[in-house]
């Protein structure tokens, strides 16, 4: 399967340039590497079809660059959402700008990560969590961006907040979910 480009900066959240300890970790916090995934069909004349499934992220391969560069308004946009999650997420703002070289919609893909900061901020901010904390955070925030509060709260499997943290963390996120998109080869 190869990413259409839309998936963006959270292809380098399931295995590039990881250790095998931050490889594992993002692997618990994905259900056991299964992501919710749009999964649309290739080939024919006709439109592709659309569907959305768990797949094992390892078996998706980045896609190529779309975009030789970016507007500056965009990569300051880039570079403010990627100091927000750069504890928890530890991917360079480099490697953050070349995926978003390869969406199809980098300004709808930052806007994504900017979502996501809406909760993670108001939930961590002033309250000294530790990294654990934030990172579990993060997790909830990030299935949030891909899957409807009910189906995030089904799927999680808290150590370091409670369910009603969850809850409030799920609640505060400003938009729809989006699936992150894939074409089947």
């Amino acid at each position: 399967m190869i990413a259409r480009g839309d998936l963006g900066h959270h292809n380098s959240l399931f295995g590039e340039g990881m250790t095998s300890t931050d490889r594992q970790m993002r692997a618990s916090h994905t259900a056991c590497a299964a992501l919710l995934i749009s999964m649309l069909g290739c080939g024919g004349t006709s439109a592709p079809k659309s569907s959305v499934q768990w797949i094992d992220p390892n078996t998706i391969q980045q896609g190529p660059t779309i975009h030789d560069g970016l507007p500056d308004a965009l990569l300051t946009r880039i570079k403010n959402v990627h100091q927000v999650f750069a504890d928890v997420d530890g991917t360079p703002l480099d490697k953050w700008i070349d995926d978003f070289k390869r969406d199809l919609d980098p300004e709808g893909n930052v806007k994504i990560w900017e979502d996501m900061a809406v909760p993670y901020n108001s939930f961590c901010e002033n309250r000294g969590l530790p990294l654990e904390t934030r990172k579990e955070v993060f997790k909830v925030v990030l299935m949030r961006s891909m899957m409807s509060d009910a189906d995030v709260l089904s799927r999680l499997d808290l150590k370091h907040i409670s369910v009603d943290d969850a809850k409030t963390i799920v609640s505060a996120y400003p938009s729809e979910a989006k699936p992150i998109e894939v074409i089947r080869q």
